[in-house]
């Protein structure tokens, strides 16, 4: 690789799923590693797809495979002095019925728990990054259109 591509800026990078069951409800989960629930999800690997992320960190995360995941919304997220700016990626995963609600298994390394709750709920209880995020997803998801966001706009 020559020298150009070696000095350009690399970002961080996550992608998350919005995982449903059939009373609509969403599936969030709260890592054992921050004060805020989350959504199934992590970072993107060096040589990794984000849609390849999503999929491998539901698996690793709640230990359901998902077939396939469609395109939300990537979120850029500026410098602050906690962390470097970052895209975030979320894909829609789709209905979860009963019998695979019933095979969820969380990686105790990661997650402490998790529930399905109303998106209404899930914004107050998830970071606030991602709960800006959240309203304009549900979006997405009814105009089958992905969106760009900045900070969540």
């Amino acid at each position: 690789m020559n020298d150009y591509y070696k000095n350009l800026p690399a970002k961080r990078m996550g992608s998350g799923a919005l995982i449903f069951n059939d009373r609509n409800e969403l599936l969030i989960v709260k890592p054992t590693y921050k004060d805020h629930w989350s959504v199934p999800g992590g970072t993107v690997d060096q040589n990794e797809s984000p849609k390849d992320a999503c999929i491998r960190e539901v698996k690793e995360e709640i230990d359901i495979d998902l077939p396939d995941v469609d395109f939300l919304c990537v979120d850029y997220i500026s410098n602050t002095e906690e962390k470097s700016e970052n895209l975030q990626f979320v894909f829609y995963a789709g209905i979860l019925d009963d019998e695979d609600i019933a095979k969820i298994k969380l990686d105790p390394k990661e997650l402490g728990e998790c529930r399905f709750v109303s998106t209404e709920t899930a914004t107050t209880m998830l970071g606030q990054k991602l709960a800006a995020r959240l309203p304009r997803c549900i979006e997405a998801i009814k105009n089958k259109k992905g969106l760009y966001l900045e900070q969540g706009k």
